[in-house]
This record gives C-alpha cells, sequence and structure tokens, in this order.
C-alpha cells in the first residue's frame, strides 16, 4: 500500500518547512506515545506521504505527514493549535487518525518487511501488506479504545487513496474486488468502520466475488487480524498466499473483459465518494460524544448533571445501536414483512414536514460569564487578592471581582429528533401506516440537517435508524409482541441522541397507541415529564387510535397529541404543525 514503505524511496528525505516545524514536534511527541517508542521522527510538508495522507518508511523511522491532506490545503500552523492537547485532536480528528494509524504501523508492524518481500511472491507479499492494515487498526483500537473514533475520521481517506493505487494498476475486476474487501471488510471486523456505511458497496463487491470467495477471504482477515506476535509476521505468510490463490483461482474462473473493469471501477468510485461524505457525518456526532464523555470526566459538575441516569442510558443505547439494524437477534418476533423505495405521497408529506421543522420558532439560551468591577454578581475574592498581591508589585488593576451569567437567545439551533415505533400486538393493523410514518419522519429531519435516530419497541427493543444514517426504504415489520419496553426505547434513544442533557431543538416522536403494562406507563409518564422539564418537544402520533392512552401518559406536559391519523400522507400538514407548534413551546418555555 502507498503508505507502508519496505524500502528506501527516491523522495523520502522530506523536509519540514519551518514554519510547521513546531507542529511536526508536536506529532513526533504523539507518534512516540502512541506506538511506545522514542526514535520516531515526524516529517510534514505539502509533498510527503508518498501519495496518501501520510505514511511510515521503517528504515529511517520516519513518519511523514502531507499537511494538504491532513489538515486542508490552506491551513496554516497556526490554525492547527497544540495537537498534544485532546481539544485540537478533536478539532483535527482525520489528521489525527491519520497519524495514529502510522503510530500503529509504526508499533505493530515491527516485522522484517525485506525478508516478506523476498519469501513472497508479489501478489502475495501484497496480499501481506493489504491485511496488514486492517491488523494494526484492530490492534490500535484494542489497545487504546479511544482511537476508534480518529481511526474512523481517516479512514475513508486512506481507503481511497489505496482504492485509487489499486484502480491505477489492475485492469480485473476480481483484484480491484478482493483489494476492496481487504480495505473495507478488514476494517468493519476491526471497529475502525461500521458495517452500515460499507453495505452498498459490500454487497456490490460480493456481486463480483460471489458469497463463497468473500466469506473465506473475510476469515482470512480475522486469522490475521488475531495475529498478535507484532515482531515476526511469518506465520501469516500462508494465509497471504491462500489469499492471493483463491484471487487468481477466481480471475482465471471470471475471464473478464477490459470493459467489465472500466465498468466496476466507475461504479466503486462513485460508491466510494459517497461514502466520503456518509462517515464524516455520521462519526461527526460519536467525536462528540467521546469528547463530551472526556470533558465530563474533567468535570465533576457535569458529572453530579447527568450521573447514574445518563450512564445508564448511554450503556443501554450502546447495547442497542451497536447491532446492526432490524430485529436481528433481540428478543422481538417482529419480522420485516416488506421493504420498498417512499411512493412520491411520503416523499411531499416528507418535504411538508421539513419546512414546518424549519419555521418552529424555537430559542435556547446562550449562557455567557462576564466580569464586573462592581456588583451585581458573585463576588471572587482570590481575584481581590491577586490584585493586591500585583499592587504591592506596583502593578495597579481593577479587578474583575463580581462575576454574573448573562444569557441571550440563539436562533435556529441544531435539530435533534428521536422516533420510537410500537410493535406490540395492538399495533399490528397500523404497522403498514407506522412505516410510513417512521420514514416521513427520518426524511424531513434529514432534509433540515438534523440528527434522527429510531428504534422499535415491543418485547425487545431493535434499532432501525443509527444516527448519521438516511432511510432509504419503508421498512414494514410485523407486530406479534405481548408488551411494549417503553423504558428500553427511550434510554437508548436518550444515550444515543443525549435528548434530556443535550443542547439545541429536541424533538420526540411517539409512534403508539400508549396501551402499555402499568409499570410501562408509569416509566412512560415519568420520562414525558422529564422531556417537557429539559425542553424535549414531545410529539406524540396514535395511528389509527383515539388517543386515550396517549392523552393519559401525556397529562401535565406540553406534549402534542395528532389523533385521528390513519394515513400519514394525507395528515402531513397536521403533523407537521403539531410538530411546529410542540418545539416552539418548548423553546418558550425554556426560554421563560
Amino acid at each position: 500500500m502507498a503508505h507502508l514503505k519496505h524500502k528506501e524511496v527516491a523522495n523520502s528525505k522530506v523536509k519540514t518547512p519551518s514554519e510547521w516545524l513546531g507542529v511536526g514536534y508536536e506529532i513526533t511527541q504523539l507518534v512516540n506515545r502512541w506506538s511506545d517508542r522514542t526514535d520516531l521522527v515526524a516529517l510534514i510538508n505539502q509533498e510527503a506521504g508518498q501519495g496518501a495522507p501520510a505514511c511510515y518508511i521503517p528504515m529511517f523511522a520516519e513518519i511523514e505527514v502531507n499537511t494538504k491532506e491532513a489538515f486542508g490545503e490552506i491551513t496554516t500552523p497556526n490554525q492547527v493549535n497544540d495537537l498534544t492537547k485532546r481539544s485540537n485532536q478533536y478539532e483535527w480528528a482525520k489528521a489525527t487518525g491519520a497519524i495514529r494509524h502510522e503510530a500503529y504501523h509504526a508499533k505493530f508492524s515491527a516485522w522484517d518487511m525485506p525478508s516478506a518481500y523476498k519469501a513472497l511472491k508479489q501478489d502475495e507479499y501484497e496480499a501481506l501488506v493489504l491485511l496488514e492494515e486492517g491488523r494494526i487498526e484492530a490492534w490500535g483500537i484494542k489497545t487504546h479504545p479511544d482511537a476508534k473514533v480518529f481511526l474512523r475520521a481517516s479512514a475513508m481517506g486512506l481507503i481511497i487513496d489505496e482504492a485509487k493505487e489499486v484502480f491505477g494498476k489492475e485492469t480485473s475486476s476480481v483484484s480491484s474486488a478482493s483489494s476492496l474487501v481487504g480495505l473495507c471488510h478488514a476494517r468493519v471486523i476491526a471497529g475502525s468502520l461500521d458495517i452500515d456505511e460499507a453495505r452498498e458497496l459490500m454487497d456490490e463487491v460480493e456481486k463480483v466475488l460471489g458469497k463463497e470467495l468473500v466469506d473465506k477471504l473475510v476469515a482470512i482477515i480475522r486469522e490475521f487480524q488475531a495475529h498478535a506476535t507484532h515482531n515476526d509476521i511469518s506465520a501469516c505468510y500462508p494465509l497471504a498466499i491462500e489469499w492471493a490463490k483463491l484471487v487468481r483461482d477466481k480471475k482465471e474462473e471470471a475471464g473478464e473483459s477490459p470493459a467489465d473493469f472500466s465498468d466496476f471501477m466507475e461504479m466503486m468510485s462513485e460508491m466510494l465518494g459517497e461514502m466520503e461524505k456518509q462517515v464524516p457525518i455520521s462519526n461527526e456526532r460519536d467525536l462528540q460524544d467521546q469528547k463530551r464523555s472526556e470533558d465530563m470526566k474533567e468535570s465533576a459538575v457535569a458529572k453530579e448533571q447527568t450521573s447514574k441516569e445518563q450512564k445508564k442510558n448511554e450503556e443501554i443505547a450502546k447495547e442497542i445501536f451497536s447491532k446492526s439494524t432490524g430485529p436481528g437477534e433481540s428478543a422481538t418476533r417482529s419480522r420485516l414483512t416488506e421493504k420498498r423505495p417512499p411512493n412520491g405521497k411520503e416523499r411531499n408529506s416528507a418535504v411538508k414536514i421539513s419546512k414546518a421543522l424549519e419555521r418552529a420558532k424555537y430559542r435556547e439560551r446562550g449562557i455567557t460569564e462576564v466580569g464586573s468591577i462592581v456588583p451585581p454578581g458573585k463576588l471572587n475574592t482570590r481575584k481581590i487578592i491577586q490584585a493586591k498581591a500585583l499592587e504591592q508589585r506596583g502593578v495597579f488593576t481593577q479587578p474583575t471581582a463580581f462575576t454574573k451569567k448573562v444569557r441571550k437567545h440563539t436562533d435556529e439551533p441544531p435539530l435533534t429528533v428521536g422516533v420510537m415505533v410500537d410493535i406490540s400486538g395492538s399495533m399490528g393493523s397500523a404497522m403498514n401506516p407506522m412505516a410510513s410514518t417512521a420514514w416521513i419522519m427520518s426524511e424531513a429531519v434529514r432534509r433540515v440537517q438534523g440528527n434522527v435516530a429510531m428504534v422499535y419497541y415491543g418485547s425487545d427493543v431493535f434499532p432501525t435508524l443509527k444516527r448519521g444514517q438516511r432511510l432509504k426504504d419503508v421498512n414494514v415489520y410485523s407486530a406479534p409482541d405481548g408488551t411494549e419496553k417503553f423504558d428500553k426505547a427511550f434510554r437508548a434513544l436518550d444515550g444515543a441522541l443525549h435528548l434530556i442533557y443535550g443542547e439545541g431543538a429536541r424533538l420526540l416522536v411517539i409512534v403508539s397507541d400508549g396501551q402499555y403494562t402499568h409499570e410501562e406507563t408509569e416509566r412512560a409518564k415519568s420520562w414525558i415529564k422529564t422531556c417537557s422539564k429539559h425542553g424535549v418537544a414531545v410529539l406524540w402520533l396514535p395511528i389509527g387510535d383515539n388517543g386515550y392512552h396517549a392523552k393519559n401518559i401525556c397529562e401535565g406536559s406540553n406534549a402534542e397529541i395528532v389523533v385521528g391519523i390513519t394515513d400519514p400522507t394525507s395528515s402531513a400538514l397536521a403533523i407537521g404543525k403539531s410538530a411546529e407548534k410542540t418545539l416552539s413551546t418548548a423553546g418558550k418555555r425554556m426560554s421563560a
């Protein structure tokens, strides 16, 4: 691959421009820390990286970083600031991920590359290096779990650069498709790429290679990534040899034409480009979540606010949303019964509701702490003491000893929406309009660039839309369950989206008749009141029901209950107006 060099290359002696020396020194500190070494040197400029955002050259113990690819073409060193600080690493997540990737090469690719090059045939050695990409990321995440979001931020950049290299020298769809298995499937297994983000590409690759071959290649990847002797990879030579043989045999069997490869390459390039747009969007919230989690650990006040409840919700969210979408292995008996593209009425309804969401007059108070030399405000005696100390040295200042919080209203904050859909037996006759409602709401939120996640709940809870994903089809599920896990479903959404303690406009959409057990009814009442208290708007849609139970649960809250819905496409305006109203009401309440 382009960024793991086993031998000296002509332009390996990269020089770091003087203005970038500070950043280069910081990167040197980081790569030595992350690789548990002391001898690495980072060299950076706009031509470094050997065609990739970064590369590792073992012969010189050097890590090259391409400033243009990693930080952006017009970024200056002053804008990067101190990369050794965690806050700045989050700001430059893609660059941090690329740097971590090379640091993990320096740590885990400690085997003799020239010896491997001599021992293996060309395609076998290329297979070995390809498989090593996923292995070092798997071990990086295993030893540094916090690295996952950063590796994910840089994953598509590395995959696309490597894919371009493959497409540039290959004339076979089979060879290219197998390389994509090594690039994408391997990162899914390692944990640095989400399976849902790569599913469409993986499906197309499977069409070329066949499921049987893909399964064999995936089995090789799993065994390869389990290899733990980082200074001797000779035990993995048979895996690389087997990989190369499987690809050779498939190429002979396929007997494709250059035109076939050209079409395949064009399609793969387009799909990789789409993934490059989507992965950062879905990863952004994960970055924010991890940063928030780290900030919370440093802040006793934040810990106290979120406390046990928030932690429990995050754990449940991790349990639920770590699964693939759909019932999977959950305890529900619900199954996907129909999957279809949205029709024109549903698309129009999504547009109508998205316009209503845009109009919602939600204003959130921004809080700024300002200092003053006179009251009112909270007296800070420490500043007075500091001023007295300076006065004794001949420095006369007026201490801003009084501090107060100033609130101002912020228009158009980000929108976060959680959708809960009931799949208990009492909702069986409403599953088609409920599926339509679920798609319409998710698409409406996407159109206004909001964050949305969705769960279905019955005897158990399963995800049907993860944050950052797009629900492309209308998915109709059966409703055979005998109970409703409302509490678990809400906790999963809150843990994933931070509805209660989050910021901006937050909306909870419940598609249910509200016919729950006594215990779940009480939990639902409690959560609805909590939502009202913390400025979370609630929209309840009792499809095909008079809303009696929903009204009982929402009594005393600001929730909007839209009754009489049998076809969401014909009720789009009513749903949109109710969503607009409840968001506005929640905003006014928090602004009061």
